[in-house]
């Protein structure tokens, strides 16, 4: 046992029913109810068993190499999670290169793979996007991460630990949970559809203007997406980084008038912040029908065929 004591933080039932555009059933498999957050307690009675795969995200190397949760493998999220083809949008890893970073990580199909970093876990998010969008069964998200382990008294270690490689496969031919440009446009106006902007208020009113991923250069068209309602990542999640409660959620949502019945589309400036609405509104509130543009503004603000509105008193 990991912990100094046995200190309970909160620990938010997750409601697994109807993932993104395709439903377990469909996949064939589902993920068990109030299994996809995780407290410290449930990861020290766990991290030690073969068939689970804790990943350090959000960390550089040298910051991992110095300090992590024991048994955890590193994930740099800046060069390991985008596509090296389409980096500037941070696109969506292609299938053989998330098969090789699943295969270096040792991550076999039946692996629980454990999730968290120290930034509220909006990059742990994105990567447990990107696990659901090309069908791993079992992912969990420790809540509150890394804060939430020391907190409770977990140790934090140097040492790194040796995995086996594995051959991993990808299970689906799809990527369900995945919006392109076109699928945002498509969207544009129609009923039944709703846009989620997961960026500060000033990105979404035209205030203030962004930037493609690595690069200071400033897009070429400031807004938002046309009929995009703003709810900002970050007021997903309370001041200690953990989730905020399921009935806050709804109901956060519900006043936006976005309900489990429409179909829905998140966006943010890359597809990192977006991630948090795409697993609250998926994995905690159950929303059936649920996808991530991760071209989000970095490819919509610079195309030339995209529009952005911006509020007229700002």
């Amino acid at each position: 046992m990991r912990l100094r004591s046995a200190i309970r933080l909160r620990f938010t039932a997750a409601v697994l029913a109807g993932l993104g555009c395709i439903s377990g059933a469909t996949l064939g498999w589902a993920q068990d109810a109030g299994s996809v957050l995780v407290n410290p307690d449930w990861l020290a009675a766990n991290i030690d068993r073969a068939d689970v795969r804790l990943i350090d995200l959000g960390k550089r190397a040298e910051e991992f190499e110095a300090a992590h949760i024991p048994n955890a493998q590193h994930v740099d999220w800046r060069t390991d999670l985008a596509d090296p083809a389409n980096r500037e949008h941070f696109g969506v890893l292609q299938p053989e290169a998330f098969e090789a970073l699943m295969s270096r990580l040792g991550i076999a199909a039946d692996t629980t793979v454990v999730l968290y970093d120290s930034h509220s876990n909006r990059v742990a998010a994105r990567m447990f996007w990107t696990l659901r969008n090309y069908g791993h069964r079992d992912i969990r998200i420790l809540d509150g991460g890394s804060p939430a382990w020391e907190a409770a008294g977990g140790e934090l270690t140097a040492e790194s630990m040796p995995v086996t490689p594995t051959d991993y496969r990808i299970s689906i031919a799809e990527q369900p949970y995945r919006a392109e440009k076109a699928d945002v446009q498509a969207a544009l106006g129609r009923e039944g559809f709703e846009i989620v902007d997961a960026r500060a208020p000033q990105f979404y009113t035209g205030e203030s203007r962004g930037s493609r991923f690595g690069s200071d250069v400033p897009n070429a068209k400031i807004g938002r997406v046309p009929g995009a309602q703003n709810f900002f990542w970050a007021d997903h999640v309370n001041d200690d980084g953990t989730y905020k409660s399921i009935d806050e959620l709804r109901t956060h949502y519900e006043a936006l008038g976005i309900t489990s019945e429409d179909n829905i589309i998140t966006y943010c400036h890359i597809g990192l912040q977006a991630s948090t609405p795409w697993f609250v509104l998926t994995q905690l509130l159950g929303y059936p029908n649920v996808r991530l543009y991760d071209g989000s503004m970095a490819e919509w603000a610079n195309a030339d065929d995209t529009e952005l509105v911006v509020d007229e008193n700002d």
